[in-house]
């Protein structure tokens, strides 16, 4: 019995949505694959046919990006579950990795990855955004696994350490996933989930592998909501709620740097 499910959702036409699931398919171990969408077209839904994937559609009112990966987790029937970003390219080891990782710590909430930045065709080597991420996951640097609230909050409360298509959920212990991502925030709604689930039970294993190609084009998420100001403000007000006013700005004003990697 497979025991993953890799969970593609399908944002209109998605132009990387074949390519996405060519990959998922060269995996070295199967896993589910399904497709969720709350704005269906027909060029998706001929991709899901060609391919024989589920194609399920999200008939709520409630739109958004955390409407959309709430909804993502909950139609996976398996007990982990991996929101796959169709942008972003897996290595073929990615889910072989993730049930070695599962079965040494089975009471993990969620597993992440290490990742490489791709800018058009080619593997951006060195980023400041990248340095930072990669200093702030120290504590996992040392211990693969953390489970106390200290050092899983650690990583975060200086910034989003955390490459959100990397992460496979352990759906058995994150609770209820309709609830998981904020659903009145467009950038900072993973950061927001991982900080949630650091107070609860379940720990935090980091992989240290590149097992994600990330992919920073124009049109991504990440680069519009960099160029339109919604990333920034949206990060202030998270670490003003962590830190107070004054050290949040002080922390922006670092933190904001690395953005200029992500600007294409």
């Amino acid at each position: 019995m497979l025991n993953h499910t890799f969970v593609i959702p399908a944002y209109k036409e998605s132009p990387y949505l074949e390519s996405c699931i060519l990959n998922l398919k060269k995996q070295s171990v199967k896993s589910h694959i399904i497709i969720t969408t709350s704005t269906p077209t027909s060029e998706s839904e001929d991709v899901a046919k060609k391919y024989n994937i589920p194609f399920i559609v999200n008939h709520s009112e409630k739109k958004g990006i955390g409407n959309d990966w709430n909804f993502a987790l909950s139609q996976s029937k398996t007990k982990l579950a991996t929101i796959a970003h169709s942008d972003d390219i897996y290595e073929e080891n990615y889910a072989e990795i993730i049930l070695q990782f599962y079965k040494k710590y089975p009471k993990s909430s969620i597993f992440f990855t290490d990742y490489r930045d791709v800018v058009g065709s080619s593997i951006r080597s060195h980023s400041l955004n990248y340095f930072v991420k990669k200093t702030l996951l120290l504590p996992f640097l040392l211990k693969k696994s953390h489970n106390s609230k200290f050092f899983k909050k650690s990583s975060l409360v200086f910034g989003d350490a955390i490459c959100c298509p990397s992460v496979t959920f352990n759906l058995e212990l994150i609770g209820n996933s309709n609830e998981l991502f904020s659903t009145k925030h467009k950038c900072v709604l993973d950061w927001l989930a991982w900080l949630k689930l650091a107070e609860e039970k379940g720990s935090f294993t980091f992989i240290n592998k590149k097992l994600i190609q990330h992919r920073i084009h124009e049109n991504s998420e990440t680069s519009v909501s960099l160029n339109s100001g919604i990333r920034e403000k949206e990060e202030y007000e998270t670490f003003k709620s962590i830190w107070g006013t004054r050290f949040a700005k002080l922390l922006m004003k670092f933190y904001s740097l690395g953005h200029k990697d992500n600007l294409v």
